[in-house]
């Protein structure tokens, strides 16, 4: 195991921890974000997009209030209407939360 691997399995388990049980549509940016990212890069988000293939999402262009956007889905065609924004948590500003957002 290298280094690459070890850091797709780190990745990979913020983004479950987040993501787990979860479906909707989700900004490439949050995904991002969940994943302990504060500023994109090409290899960081090539490993967001390998653990949320992993995780069982999939990438492509969709459409937020109007604006196509890239984004991961995951779910039924309805599940996937649903909009998962990330907040920062009142009580720790540090902490990202979902919140599912119906169309």
């Amino acid at each position: 195991m290298d280094e690459r691997d070890d850091d797709l399995l780190a990745v990979t388990a913020r983004l479950r921890a987040a993501l787990d049980g979860v479906h909707g549509k989700l900004r490439v940016v949050d995904a991002l974000a969940l994943a302990g990212f504060l500023r994109p890069s090409y290899a960081r988000a090539k490993l967001v997009a390998g653990a949320m293939r992993d995780l069982g999402w999939d990438r492509g262009r969709l459409r937020f209030d109007g604006t196509l956007c890239y984004a991961y889905a995951r779910g039924s065609q309805l599940d996937r209407e649903v909009i998962l924004d990330v907040e920062r948590s009142g009580d720790d500003p540090h902490q990202l939360i979902v919140k599912r957002r119906e169309p």
